[in-house]
């Protein structure tokens, strides 16, 4: 059945590509991004490779577009604000390659070479990708739209599952994810995705997109709508277990309403607040009517758990973050350990000699679990300065994107805001918890999201382009050659 179910979802993405119709296979991309996981459990022995599936369908569409694009990666255009971008952009990848050979001296496994490379790379391709579909607005906020269709499918199962709904499509891949709680453990929901902390992650992100559909919204009952649709997100965070997933979305809130704040308008900010007001009592009246009787009695126990995140997160970035940072250091010793070193690879088996290598190191598994950490355990000293370096450029040239958007339309300033305030606030979690940014899903999400913020100097010529055609056909009357 799974064998039949990627035929059909691969036979689709060829017609699609064959077609040369890229956005199409781009919605099908995030359509094999959440299929996967559920097509993964019903596959013997449940393969990690599985994963990749969304990274083949994303290679093979972005081949497509950048074979119109007549193999032409416009840096310049991407890069327009701050060009030294370019300069910076092949030492990185040389450090990468440099690495990579490292990783297989080092290891001698050709696929976790793979596997690790590809941890740099899907997000920087994504992040071209990003920009090239940001040029366009519309098929932008359809790829947004599906995802967030698509996640609230997922998301009742993610419901079931907590209700107790059991069954091979609701088990965890492998041995699962236990959560801790006072005096017990207890897996977390996670319905059709693969574990709960994936989909932690994905019901957050579906609220994130929910509240930016529905910022740029004009309409206010769509405001309305996709507002409580966020806070449906967010209240089934809980039964997963994943505290961080919440917090994920509070995070994000405060960035996109700061972000928001500087640039909307005092009717803009009045109707948003004004939607939020009726969305939070919608939301409220449906928990006292419904959700506070079919919430079970463990959710109570769920909720004490989200609420001790507040007393940990300093805590946790600290050690996960500038600590993991300095002994990722140490492990390395500035050199670097080769890319993969520090990857999470579930259930996917090295060589011996490989898994043996790995082992050697001590505190590996520590360092890498923040995402500082890993960069620095596998890339060394030399990937510290270049990652650097271009992470520096790259926040510069979002941060002049930034000042430009006063002259975009405002529905349009607000959608692309909330991406990168999106972008941001993964990058935070990014630096204290990287297990779950190894997911090839969610490295392409992300680089979509801040790619397509890089394509604001681009939008806003096409927007000046458009005024100028207006005004000339505005100024001489149709066929008459004289002002009408």
């Amino acid at each position: 059945m799974s064998s039949l179910a990627l035929v059909l979802l691969f036979g689709l993405l060829a017609v699609v590509l064959l077609d040369g119709n890229w956005r199409a296979g781009l919605i099908m991309t995030v359509v094999i991004g959440f299929l996967q996981d559920p097509i993964r459990k019903l596959t013997p022995n449940q393969p990690s490779l599985m994963v990749g599936l969304v990274l083949i369908a994303f290679v093979f569409t972005l081949l497509v577009l950048a074979e119109q694009m007549k193999g032409q990666i416009n840096l310049r255009s991407m890069f327009w604000t701050v060009p030294a971008v370019q300069d910076w952009v092949p030492i990185f990848f040389a450090v990468i390659a440099l690495q990579s050979f490292n990783s297989f001296l080092r290891f001698g496994d050709a696929m976790l070479v793979v596997l690790g490379a590809a941890f740099y790379i899907a997000p920087a391709i994504a992040l071209w990708a990003g920009f090239a579909v940001g040029c366009n607005i519309r098929i932008l906020m359809r790829l947004i739209t599906t995802y967030v269709v698509l996640c609230t499918l997922f998301a009742i199962t993610v419901w079931l599952d907590y209700r107790g709904l059991s069954g091979p499509l609701f088990d965890e891949v492998g041995n699962g994810l236990l959560i801790t709680f006072e005096g017990f453990s207890a897996a977390g929901a996670n319905g059709l995705f693969r574990t709960s902390e994936i989909a932690g992650w994905h019901l957050s992100a579906g609220a994130c997109f929910a509240i930016i559909l529905g910022v740029s919204s004009r309409k206010r009952e769509n405001q309305i709508l996709l507002f409580v649709l966020a806070a449906a997100f967010a209240y089934l965070t809980i039964p997963t277990g994943r505290r961080k997933a919440l917090v994920l979305v509070l995070v994000f809130t405060a960035f996109y309403l700061l972000l928001f704040s500087r640039t909307a308008t005092a009717a803009s900010r009045e109707k948003v607040i004004s939607s939020i007001l009726g969305s939070g009592a919608m939301a409220y009246g449906a928990y006292a009517l419904f959700l506070i009787t079919a919430k079970g009695d463990s959710f109570d126990l769920y909720i004490n758990r989200s609420y001790s995140a507040k007393d940990e997160l300093l805590s946790r970035f600290q050690s996960q973050g500038v600590g993991a940072l300095l002994r990722a250091l140490e492990v390395s010793q500035g050199v670097g350990l080769g890319v993969g070193a520090g990857a999470n690879l579930g259930n996917f088996r090295l060589s011996q000699a490989a898994a043996q290598s790995l082992r050697e190191v001590r505190s590996l598994a520590y360092v890498s679990e923040g995402g500082g950490g890993r960069i620095v355990a596998e890339l060394g000293l030399p990937g510290l300065l270049a990652g650097g370096g271009v992470a520096f450029l790259i926040m510069l040239c979002m941060y002049r994107n930034f000042r430009m958007l006063r002259w975009l339309d405002p529905s349009i300033a607000y959608f692309m805001l909330g991406l990168v305030a999106f972008g941001l606030a993964n990058v935070v979690f990014f630096f204290s918890a990287a297990q779950v940014y190894s997911d090839p899903f969610i490295l392409i999400l992300l680089g979509l999201c801040i790619g397509s913020f890089l394509a604001v100097p681009s939008l806003l010529a096409q927007q000046q382009a458009f005024l100028h055609q207006q005004s000339q056909a505005g100024y001489l009357a149709p066929g008459t050659g004289v002002r009408p």
